[in-house]
């Protein structure tokens, strides 16, 4: 319901977006190339502070991924060493595991920039990740079959707890995933789920689809919160500058 006098939350929340997009573009303007602009993108940006992990959180995670390694057991151990049919390469590429038959030096380039880009908004969607970090029994078929290839042998329930168990930090993002810390993911992409590994939030998507509108491999990119812009970088395959705010 609109108040009377005034507009509603809905308006008003594009009002904000506009005025946060004018003042990001009003940033990257004194650095734009002169000949054509370079797409300019914000992001929802993480504010949180972090804190212990506590000991709690770090045991309900554990009891989740008990169970999810449990279930992952009982489906037969796969063969990676095996010739893969299209459609299982297909929904190994989707699940972010390998890189898909189409994959260039061009999609190599746009994924450096889309992981500065998070570095950017510093992992707003991972705070989604409480105690379960997104794992599932699907995610960990596919560990425990990395794992015995790189191994050599079929890891065990608890070899496999024992990685993620290693990779929680000492501190992490308050309220956040439990792998969430101030450098990023601390599993290796190898452990983390099938959908971290291939979720673009609509930003970045919206990114992918200006660059490769504009054919450009840089992009501006600002986080902000509901109201203030907090961080702004120009991004290119070679890494980021940061852009100084007011």
């Amino acid at each position: 319901m609109t108040p009377r006098g005034g507009v509603g939350p809905i308006a008003a929340q594009r009002a904000r977006n506009a005025a946060l997009r004018d003042q990001a573009d009003a940033l990257a303007a004194p650095h734009q190339p002169a000949a054509r602009p370079l797409p300019v993108i914000v992001l929802p940006a993480n504010t949180r502070e972090t804190t212990p992990l506590p000991d709690e959180t770090r045991e309900q995670f554990l009891r989740h991924l008990r169970l999810q390694i449990t279930r992952a057991f009982a489906a037969p151990l796969r063969d990676n060493t095996a010739p893969m049919s299209e459609e299982d390469e297909a929904m190994r590429a989707d699940a972010g595991e390998i890189e898909g038959p189409s994959a260039d030096s061009d999609a190599l380039a746009v994924g450096a920039v889309l992981g500065a880009a998070c570095a950017t908004c510093r992992g707003e969607c991972c705070t989604a990740g409480g105690t379960h970090a997104f794992l599932k029994a699907a995610s960990l078929v596919r560990v425990r079959a990395n794992l015995a290839t790189s191994d050599g042998g079929s890891p065990s329930a608890d070899a496999i707890e024992a990685h993620y168990a290693a990779a929680l930090p000492a501190r992490h993002y308050r309220g956040s995933c439990v792998f969430h810390a101030t450098g990023g993911c601390t599993l290796a992409r190898g452990l983390r789920s099938n959908l971290c590994n291939r979720y673009l939030c609509g930003a970045l998507t919206q990114l992918t689809r200006a660059m490769a509108a504009t054919g450009e491999a840089s992009a501006f990119v600002a986080a902000a919160d509901s109201v203030h812009l907090r961080r702004m970088a120009l991004l290119s395959p070679e890494g980021a500058r940061a852009i100084a705010r007011p």
